[in-house]
């Protein structure tokens, strides 16, 4: 399994509060007890870990038998839009500055 996979699959599991044994390619995101206000907030998630963004275009696949998202077109979607982010390593591990950041003022 990728890398990036693995984040995902962390993320996931994480955020529904579920074992990651339970995620497998055709498990829908339903049974894991997603609705889709959770799968916005996965979305989210997955972005803000991954220091990337992923168009919402993306996320249109869904299982034909059920009309319901699995783990696995979730996965290959994210998949898919990171591989077509170039500076996707750069994103996800800044450059060290010797530049100071600037102090939260309390």
């Amino acid at each position: 399994m990728s890398e990036i996979a693995e984040k995902v699959k962390a993320i996931v599991a994480r955020d529904l509060d579920v074992s990651t044994w339970m995620l497998t390619s055709d498990v829908t995101l339903s049974k894991l007890g997603a609705d889709s206000l959770d799968a916005i907030g996965l979305i989210m998630a997955v972005e803000r870990e991954l220091g990337c963004r992923i168009p919402h275009d993306s996320f249109r696949v869904t299982n034909r038998h059920e009309g319901e998202w699995t783990f696995g077109a979730f996965l290959r979607a994210v998949e898919s839009a990171i591989g077509g982010t170039p500076s996707l390593h750069r994103d996800i591990f800044p450059a060290q500055s010797n530049t100071p950041r600037p102090r939260a003022v309390a």
